[in-house]
């Protein structure tokens, strides 16, 4: 008798990053899906390392038939460490256009290191988006409206939904909604915890959000 012997299929190496889905909290429409990278964050921002992760991720989102903008999510600890020539290189290489991609950065280290990055990117023609950061330490005014297309904000479970009304909440929060709203920014809850969670952030002036809910859609 012949014995052929049994070869287990090679698991396959996880993904060098992550996407999640981001959605118009109005119509419930998939807005955007954001990249993030998996491992250590300066590995995965070599260049090279980079444009590969970038084409990975972009032909994964094609693959499930998705069209939506993608957004790089930027850890603030490497921030220091990058050039916008060298992430507007990558981009391209990767085969990303300035419609599809936008680079979200981190408001506290902007608010340390200053602007310079983001300042860069757009002049290359990036759109920016701002990861908020609790203590709210940037002002958005007329140089706000030129550097940033989208704010992203870890929005409370019990969320008031009265907080973006002129005459409304007067927290951190809700100051910070109006002032961006002002400022014609998209205004982003970065976790979405369910339908009605979604409806009250709708009313309270948010546009977009992700987490659970967002990627339910996307299974």
């Amino acid at each position: 008798m012949t014995v052929i012997p049994f070869r287990p299929r090679p698991e396959q190496e996880p993904l060098a990053f992550a996407i999640g889905a981001r959605v118009d909290l109005r119509v419930g429409a998939l807005a955007a899906g954001v990249v993030r990278p998996r491992g250590e964050p300066r590995e995965a921002f070599a260049f090279s390392t980079l444009a590969r992760m970038l084409r990975g991720a972009r032909m994964a989102w094609l693959e499930r038939g998705l069209h939506a903008p993608l957004t790089l999510a930027i850890p603030g600890d490497v921030h220091a460490d990058l050039e916008a020539d060298a992430l507007s290189e990558a981009a391209i290489e990767a085969g990303c256009t300035r419609r599809g991609l936008s680079f979200e950065l981190c408001e506290r280290r902007i608010a340390s290191d200053g602007p310079a990055l983001a300042e860069e990117l757009r002049a290359r023609g990036w759109n920016v988006a701002l990861r908020a950061d609790p203590d709210c330490p940037l002002p958005f005014g007329a140089r706000a409206r030129a550097l940033y297309a989208e704010l992203v904000i870890e929005a409370p479970a019990d969320t008031d939904p009265f907080l973006a009304m002129p005459d409304g909440d007067r927290s951190p929060l809700g100051r910070r909604l109006l002032a961006a709203k002002g400022a014609g920014l998209i205004i982003t809850a970065e976790s979405v915890r369910s339908t009605a969670h979604a409806r009250t952030l709708a009313i309270a002036g948010f546009d977009r959000g992700g987490g659970r809910f967002a990627e339910a859609g996307l299974r």
